[in-house]
């Protein structure tokens, strides 16, 4: 779901603020992105039988980058949780390159 949300978030960008750094239509995506990423941690915080706290509930949603490695540090142990925190960083990257191939799609695709 994040990845075709990356896809139409770079589309969309590209299609109504082609060449904008922060365009207005981020907004919109960036709180469905929170959204799902804090509805997963949720699912696998009762998964993992880790008691969540009102500061790591904020965290995950105003500094996920910081929230999220703690989080997986203190639900799985060093060793899974450093796997886990690669693999976290790894998806945010790979769904960077999925938003630039959105907004490649629109540009190329109304070229045409």
């Amino acid at each position: 779901m994040l990845a075709l949300i990356s896809f139409l978030a770079g589309a969309v960008n590209q299609y109504f603020y082609p060449g904008a750094d922060f365009p207005k239509s981020d907004i919109p995506f960036i709180f469905l992105s929170l959204f799902l990423l804090f509805y997963w941690y949720y699912l696998d915080a009762i998964e993992q039988s880790y008691r969540r706290s009102v500061f790591l509930n904020i965290g995950v949603i105003l500094i996920a980058a910081l929230a999220m490695p703690y989080y997986f540090f203190r639900s799985r142990g060093f060793k899974k949780g450093l796997i886990a925190t690669i693999g976290f960083f790894a998806l945010i990257v790979l769904f960077s390159y999925v938003t630039l191939g959105g907004q490649y799609a629109t540009y190329y695709g109304l070229q045409t």
